[in-house]
């Protein structure tokens, strides 16, 4: 699944890509039920003619700023969700076997939502908090300190479920919460409010390197047909193997796979002891 490196990555290219300044012309949609806003018809006449002023992002959320003209202010938000990603292609290339939205922009270029899935979701709104769940800090801004993340992980609730948690940090997944609990060299299954302060100053300095690393290799192998987590090049910016009983890449002993509140967690029982108290899934 696309998680903030991955969405970061994404809306880094689009901006090298040039889509600032760009005006959407129209939209082909081959999978009306993406459009989270309402009627399909109202999506595509509010895009169109619409020119773009800048791409955010928000946890794993794209924000595609539209400027305001002599209708409403509209933001475009984009979650690509488990298998959705975006490129830019000549609009006379022939798409991507599962790019089932397309916004033509007047350029001539197509910007491209490809989602083997179908999971992703596109929401034209005027108000894009709205738009939004309840999200935590941004881990890579400067509110998100170690105070602030020892404040958010209080809770006897496994340290990983509480990473995966988008209202206590926004951004992270599975991915990346394995990533930095290895890093700090934390169990995690160990609860949130039984870790130490120098163990919430490891886990903050781990969640914002592995982050802020990843997003920076994974820009550089943009564009790309999927999530880059997803493709073999994605995968190899990772420190924690995705798949049991392959070797840490720290120590060499298998890495184990256990499954914490619905979530699998994949870590690694030499450098990571601690009050796990999960079983190893089957």
């Amino acid at each position: 699944m696309p998680e903030l490196p991955d969405v970061e990555a994404t809306r880094r290219y689009l901006l090298d890509q040039g889509l600032a300044g760009r005006a959407f012309t129209g939209a082909t949609i081959r999978w009306p039920k993406a459009i989270r806003s309402g009627p399909v018809e109202e999506f595509v006449l509010g895009l169109t003619g619409r020119r773009i002023d800048d791409v955010a992002r928000r946890a794993k959320y794209l924000l595609v700023r539209l400027q305001p003209d002599d209708r409403a202010e509209r933001t475009l938000v984009i979650h690509l969700r488990m298998t959705g990603s975006l490129i830019v292609e000549p609009g006379a290339s022939e798409p991507p076997r599962y790019a089932h939205n397309i916004l033509h922009l007047d350029d001539g270029r197509d910007l491209r939502f490809v989602d083997p899935r179908k999971l992703g979701t596109l929401a034209l709104v005027a108000d894009e908090a709205s738009a939004l769940p309840a999200l935590g800090p941004e881990p890579l801004e400067p509110a998100f300190t170690p105070r602030a993340l020892g404040k958010a992980l209080s809770r006897r609730v496994p340290v990983k479920a509480l990473l995966c948690d988008q209202a206590v940090v926004a951004g992270i997944g599975n991915i990346y919460a394995d990533e930095a609990l290895f890093l700090a060299r934390l169990h995690p299954a160990k609860p949130g409010n039984e870790l130490t302060s120098a163990e919430v100053e490891r886990l903050h300095e781990a969640i914002v390197s592995s982050l802020t690393e990843a997003t920076v290799q994974i820009a550089r192998i943009m564009p790309a047909k999927g999530p880059p987590t997803e493709s073999d090049e994605g995968r190899s910016v990772l420190r924690v193997p995705r798949l049991a009983g392959a070797p840490c890449t720290r120590c060499g002993k298998p890495v184990l796979r256990v499954v914490i509140r619905g979530r699998s967690a994949y870590f690694c029982p030499r450098c990571q002891r601690g009050q796990g108290r999960q079983s190893p899934a089957r």
